[in-house]
């Protein structure tokens, strides 16, 4: 029995990995004992199936039975022939980082044994390539150097294509030996084990260990010469992010793939075992990312380390299936050399940071941080916020080369919070002071590609000792004695800022109190919220001195408080008016805007009057009668300002007028002379035909214009009408109308059915006068009508009568829908004709129609005296 304290680490144990499956997993949340009793207990320890590790250093290994790639037996030897003609991963690494456009060397080395060349080869922590054989096999070593050598590369190009797809370099740092050329290759050792360690994964450790290779600072990829297994690796489930995580060299690691799957890479998905289980012993892939199967692999396919383990998560096809040859699909799960800041990976283990890379560990080597991708951003909140006052949010983007910011939004979860800019990278965010607990803070980030990220983080609200705040009350825009208009309306303003810091504070409610000289207590005068700048509002009137005073209530964030008394003294007031026109030259229908303000003069300084009614007048002289016609009437805003937009029909003076009141004395103001032009009109039209068969289509187009000066543009949803007057006529027929579009087109199909002169007319409105457009002469023709089949069917004692019209005009024959035939009956024993029935055409020209049987005889169908078609017969149909 061994017994295992778990440091505390918070998570650890110990996973191996086998080549597309889950080993074994052991997770650890907290210190704990750990007894392996032999098989009769691993099934507790391990699940099902699962062998305890005895020889493995630090907590409890287990392995699991492991599952090859389709279509390869691992109980079947390899031939060294068929071996050779592996070429690796490193080709097809290559093809698809180039597929994602990153960026390259003209001559790739994929092909070549070459590797990076780090240090002396030897010292620090690296990966020691191995080949390892049972004694009394074969030793295939000096037939397949090469060959591991090259497989070697390839798994360091599998992790320096996927590093350049994140910016970055990454390269495995291996044991080397010079090789040709004076380039480094990957040292691959001949290790012969005794008979029966293949047996196991257990029993192949257990047999390097007895031969020294127990270096914490080397992770042993070992080419076992055997069969029974695919690939298998031992991995630490700890996500910690520093490189004190235990996959990072507190232990040996190992690495074991047989025969069977050696080299692969170079084919339709099969991607590098060697690479995937290396990648196990780098820490990949933990349970808490966020495609992770919790089986030590991912599901967001394609990708090395990605396959349907058993862990109960279907996959999902979302990169390309070139990646299969390149580490983490998407570069969030386990592999990123610029993890997007605040991502799972800036937080958790990541295995580019590995030291068993050349570039991980602390960046150097040869290494580079990487650049992003990706548009990526963080935000900052300054947390926790007060209620009511502004706290500062920022987002700081993260741009790949070349792109810049195109826009910002910041929203928050409440909608009664608001921002100060939100479209600023720093801005504030207030919300109201009665806002308890937390909300959250969202911004989006677009670039310009179009590429947009969103980020949120929570907005905490303080809580604590209640705040003081002071309360300035401002009445009329004044403070302290305040002159005001008698019976007019005026503003009663309440300023509220916290003490402490000076801002305003935002959606604090404030009650008003007034008193007069003939009041022995004050009495309510409204209440209101503060708003945006900390004002809350009321209206006050006063008829005599009336004092006027604001308050708050203690809450859970602010304190009472109560401003200083003013007192409104009303008094009839002199009103300044100050106005003006836009334009004083104008055509029908256009704008003209009047604005102004109306103010009073307390203490030399204008004060504006609110709430005022301010009428605009057009006055002119017809002989020697004035007359004037109001255009419009606006009310004064809270500081006295004024704007509305009139449409003169005519010309005069503009002028406003303000009536004299209990409250102020009678102010004008004379805007000058407006000349109003009449605009012209033109309206065009054209007709496709000009002679058809009675009720056939003429479609008449056209467009209905404004001239104003230089300046012609469309006339919208004015009603144009197509008339025709009649030869001898003394007044035209309406046939059709039309509304005209935004640009003043329009088009209609008239059904002529009325010969003489076609025109299209438009009414006239103010400020657009009528026009009309002669199309000229138009001719309603008869058509000449003709049967194209008659039946008869006798049923018992009623007959079907059926038949086909058609009609030609012009030289064209067409169907006849919607004319009445008669049906007569012609009984053969006295041969007097008579109608019996009466049907109208269908669409398609056809009649049926059913009729007592009465005789023998014959049927006939007729069509008489219809408007625009010639009278016609059909043959006589007759009946037994």
């Amino acid at each position: 029995m061994r017994r295992l304290v778990v440091p505390p680490h918070g998570r650890t144990g110990v996973v191996l990995r086998a080549c597309g499956v889950l080993v074994s997993a052991l997770l650890v949340t907290a210190p704990v004992f750990l007894a392996a009793m032999g098989h009769g207990s691993s099934a507790s320890v391990c699940g099902p199936g699962g062998e305890v590790l005895e020889r493995m250093p630090g907590p409890v290994v287990c392995a699991h039975a492991d599952v090859a790639p389709p279509g390869v037996d691992v109980t079947e030897p390899v031939s060294t022939a068929e071996l050779r003609s592996r070429v690796g991963a490193g080709p097809a690494a290559y093809e698809a980082a180039e597929d994602l456009g990153v960026p390259m060397a003209a001559a790739s080395n994929a092909t070549t044994p070459a590797v990076t060349c780090d240090g002396d080869g030897s010292s620090g922590f690296r990966v020691q390539a191995m080949y390892v054989v049972e004694a009394g096999h074969a030793n295939r070593y000096a037939s397949l150097l090469a060959n591991f050598k090259l497989w070697a590369a390839g798994v360091d190009d599998v992790v320096n294509r996927s590093a350049a797809v994140t910016g970055g370099v990454r390269n495995v740092r291996y044991v080397t030996e010079v090789g040709a050329g004076g380039t480094c290759e990957a040292k691959v050792l001949n290790v012969t084990v005794p008979a029966g360690s293949m047996s196991s994964f257990s029993a192949t450790i257990s047999a390097v260990q007895a031969l020294g290779y127990t270096d914490p600072t080397r992770k042993y990829l070992m080419w076992t010469d055997g069969t029974g297994q695919c690939g298998i690796a031992s991995l630490y489930p700890n996500d910690g992010a520093t490189q004190a995580n235990p996959n990072n060299g507190s232990y040996a690691q190992y690495a074991r793939i047989d025969s069977a799957c050696w080299g692969f890479g170079d084919g339709a998905g099969d991607h590098s075992v060697e690479a995937h289980e290396l990648v196990h012993t780098l820490g990949a892939v933990n349970r808490s990312a966020a495609h992770s199967t919790a089986n030590g692999h991912c599901w967001d396919e394609s990708d090395t380390m990605c396959y349907a383990d058993g862990g109960g998560h279907a996959m999902v096809q979302v990169c390309p299936p070139t990646l299969e040859y390149l580490l983490d699909c998407n570069s969030d799960d386990y592999f990123s050399t610029y993890p997007d800041p605040g991502s799972y990976l800036s937080g958790h283990w990541n295995a580019a940071d590995s030291r068993f890379l050349v570039g991980g560990g602390d960046g150097s080597g040869g290494g580079s941080a990487g650049t992003p991708t990706h548009l990526g951003a963080t935000i900052g909140v300054n947390n926790p916020a007060v209620p009511g006052l502004g706290t500062q949010v920022e987002v700081a983007p993260v741009l790949p080369t070349g792109r810049s910011v195109q826009t910002v939004a910041w929203k928050a979860g409440r909608a009664d919070c608001t921002f100060a800019d939100p479209t600023a990278v720093q801005t504030t965010v207030t919300c109201p002071a009665k806002a308890s607990g937390s909300t959250t803070v969202t911004v989006t980030v677009t670039d310009s590609t179009a590429a947009t990220k969103v980020v949120t983080s929570p907005l905490v609200f303080a809580t604590g000792t209640a705040r003081p705040v002071g309360i300035t009350l401002g009445l009329d825009g004044q403070q302290g004695a305040a002159s005001v208009c008698t019976s007019a309306t005026f503003p009663v303003r309440a300023t509220v800022t916290d003490t402490a810091t000076g801002q305003p504070v935002l959606g604090l409610s404030v009650a008003f109190t007034k008193k007069t000289s003939a009041m022995t207590v004050a009495a309510a005068a409204g209440a209101a919220t503060t708003v945006s700048g900390g004002v809350a509002t009321a209206s006050g009137v006063a008829t005599l001195p009336t004092s006027y005073a604001a308050r708050t209530t203690v809450g859970s964030v602010f304190a009472a408080a109560t401003s200083a008394t003013g007192t409104a003294t009303p008094a009839k007031c002199t009103l300044d008016l100050d106005a003006a026109a836009s334009d004083d030259d104008v055509y029908q229908g256009d704008p003209v805007t009047v604005s102004g303000t109306l103010n009073r003069s307390v203490g030399g300084a204008d004060v504006g009057v609110a709430g005022v009614s301010v009428p605009v007048k057009l006055t002119w002289t017809e002989g020697s009668t004035t007359k004037s016609l109001a255009l419009a009437t606006v009310r004064t805003t809270a500081d006295g300002s004024f704007t509305t937009t009139v449409k003169p029909i005519r010309s005069g003076h503009l002028g406003i007028a303000v009536p004299a009141a209990a409250s102020w004395n009678a102010v004008g103001a004379e805007l000058g002379s407006l000349t109003v032009r009449t605009p012209s009109t033109e309206l065009t039209a054209s007709a496709d035909a000009s002679d058809v068969g009675y009720g056939g289509s003429v479609h008449v187009t056209g467009r209905l214009t404004r001239t104003a000066g230089s300046s012609t543009t469309g006339v919208a949803a004015a009603t144009v009408t197509v008339k025709v007057l009649a030869s001898g006529a003394r007044a035209a027929t309406a046939v059709g109308t039309a509304r005209t579009l935004a640009d003043g087109t329009y088009s209609l199909a008239v059904p002529l059915k009325l010969s003489g002169t076609l025109s299209a007319t438009y009414a006239g409105a103010t400020g657009l006068p009528a026009d009309s457009v002669d199309l000229g002469a138009v001719t309603a023709g008869t058509w000449t009508t003709s049967f194209t089949s008659a039946a008869a069917t006798r049923s018992g004692t009623s007959v079907t009568v059926t038949g086909g019209l058609s009609r030609t005009y012009g030289g064209g024959t067409v169907v006849a829908p919607g004319v009445p035939v008669k049906v007569f009956f012609t009984p053969t024993s006295t041969g007097v004709s008579a109608q019996v029935a009466s049907a109208t055409t269908s669409a398609s020209g056809t009649i049926s129609v059913r009729t007592t049987y009465r005789s023998a005889g014959s049927y006939t169908l007729k069509v008489l005296k219809v408007a625009g078609h010639a009278d016609a017969t059909s043959q006589a149909v007759p009946i037994a």
